[in-house]
């Protein structure tokens, strides 16, 4: 589903948010629709700013899942690109030149396992750009499982992608406390479930 209303006049995330908070509510943060995990949401516009402003400073940790098709073989890199958000397509361009129109977007990645025919990468991102993980990724010749916009061999069942909003880490405004939640995980898919083995067993790390 969408994050937030849109043209589709489907359910959204903040639609269903606000119904459970009996109250208004604010995206702070917004996933691809196919992807799946964590999103926050403020009780106000004060709240969404503070996320927002932790974003640029950097001072907020998220952490995707990627399941790509084909064997990755190195074990950690950083990718650095300039995208261009093609509204038109509703796809990110990718130029390895700083080009008019471009923005710069990072990525780090950690292989956690493979199997015969994908990749589980563990993604950090350095910007925020628009499909930044699913054009990167698919750029270097490793599109995400179901992603056939961005070159996948065929689409999942569900219509969904491998990616997933696995953790979100950031302090309170009123008490600098650490916020650190954890996405579940549909295990009545495979990959997912052989995933989640390595995901468990590194939540303490």
């Amino acid at each position: 589903m969408p994050t937030q209303p849109d043209k589709t006049g489907d359910m959204s995330l903040l639609q269903l948010a606000e119904i459970y908070c009996k109250r208004r509510v604010h995206a702070a943060t917004r996933l691809d629709r196919p992807a799946a995990g964590l999103n926050l949401f403020g009780k106000t516009p004060n709240d969404v700013n503070y996320i927002r402003d932790l974003a640029e400073k950097g001072s907020i940790e998220k952490i995707y899942i990627a399941v790509v098709e084909g064997k990755i073989e190195k074990t950690e890199d950083q990718l650095e690109h300039f995208l261009l958000h093609n509204k038109k397509t509703s796809k990110a361009e990718v130029s390895e030149l700083d080009e008019e129109g471009h923005k710069n977007a990072k990525l780090s990645y950690e292989l956690l396992s493979k199997t015969d025919n994908y990749s589980i990468l563990k993604v950090k991102i350095s910007t925020g750009r628009f499909h930044q993980i699913r054009a990167q990724l698919a750029e270097i010749g490793f599109p995400i499982k179901g992603d056939v916009k961005y070159g996948a061999r065929r689409a999942n069942k569900d219509r969904s992608i491998h990616l997933l909003c696995y953790s979100i880490k950031f302090k309170v405004k009123s008490s600098g406390k650490d916020i650190h939640s954890f996405a579940e995980i549909n295990t009545d898919d495979n990959l997912w479930a052989l995933t989640k083995e390595y995901l468990d067993g590194g939540k303490s790390k």
